[in-house]
């Protein structure tokens, strides 16, 4: 239901707000992994979309898809076709929720993409300093 809903969401110009990332629904583990659409070149990414769903009280975890290398103190991507600043997330879907639970989850996130993209670039240069006052390793949302 929930890997459905976000293969569902488009963005204003009718491209897709998300890259699916997991296995789908087949002989996988019972989370739905995601990244929003690299594609859109919004200013936001997985891991504000994390701290605001939080006031929704939903927990998504959001994850920058790189490493410390300790060898040479660099940062560096984890994978050859994406940037070491991608970022993703993840949703652990246990037994306990419900469809209604589900259908809460996924208003949210349709209300927290809004009030995000509603800010457009603005969304950047409110976020920017803070995030540069963390050097860029983490977010200070």
């Amino acid at each position: 239901h929930l890997r459905d809903a976000l293969k569902e969401l488009k963005s204003e110009d009718g491209r897709p707000y998300f890259t699916m990332l997991d296995a789908g629904d087949t002989k996988c583990l019972p989370v739905v992994a995601a990244m929003l659409n690299p594609d859109l070149m919004l200013p936001f990414d997985d891991i504000d979309l994390q701290h605001h769903m939080q006031q929704y009280h939903w927990y998504v975890s959001g994850y920058r898809m790189s490493f410390h290398d300790p060898n040479d103190e660099e940062t560096k991507a984890l994978f050859w076709d994406l940037p070491a600043t991608q970022t993703m997330f993840r949703v652990v879907v246990k037994a306990n929720n419900t469809r209604v639970m589900m259908d809460n989850l996924i208003t949210s996130l349709k209300k927290v993409l809004e009030e995000m993209a509603s800010l457009g670039p603005g969304f950047k240069s409110m976020h920017a300093p803070k995030k540069l006052k963390t050097g860029m390793k983490g977010h200070a949302c």
